[in-house]
């Protein structure tokens, strides 16, 4: 039996993790082109991936986390703040935009335990909502976010011309 996620850790992406957090935001997205060919990343992508990373990391309405275990990094996660519109009651909002493991590292608990951490910092920012955009056609990120009492919001309908 492989051993479960360990919460301690979960800790913050530092500026030398980027290129590694990028590698599996890399994953992340190839993982979902073979569900979309939506998801496709440039062929030149990998210094504009670094760039966003580095200016999100220095977003001070951002999160980066990562799941260090001795130095292997088999998971992450991005969350971000959301200004509403000052014309609506609810003023802000949260959205965890990434989330990845290691296809190796799946079924230990690292997602579940980057996305409690990820919750803990959005109620601490005073937030009380938070989305998720999953693909109706992952099944398996479907069921993750729903076990942790994500449900449906608003249906995204598209039209390729």
């Amino acid at each position: 039996m492989s051993r479960r996620a360990d919460p301690t850790c979960i800790r913050d992406a530092q500026p030398r993790d980027l290129d590694r957090v990028a590698a599996l935001w890399t994953a992340i997205t190839d993982h979902h082109r073979e569900i979309d060919p939506l998801f496709t990343m440039r062929p030149d992508a990998d210094s504009a991936l670094r760039d966003l990373l580095e200016a999100m990391h220095r977003d001070p309405e951002t999160l980066i986390l990562v799941y260090d275990d001795a130095g292997d990094l088999p998971g992450m996660l991005i969350a971000r703040i959301d200004q509403q519109p000052p014309i609506m009651c609810e003023t802000q909002r949260a959205e965890i935009t990434d989330l990845g493991v290691r296809e190796a590292e799946r079924r230990r608990g690292i997602g579940a335990v980057l996305v409690d951490a990820a919750l803990d910092w959005i109620r601490a920012s005073g937030v009380d909502r938070v989305e998720v955009n999953v693909a109706r056609a992952n099944q398996e990120g479907q069921a993750f976010w729903r076990a942790r009492g994500f449900g449906d919001l608003m249906d995204v309908l598209q039209r390729r011309l």
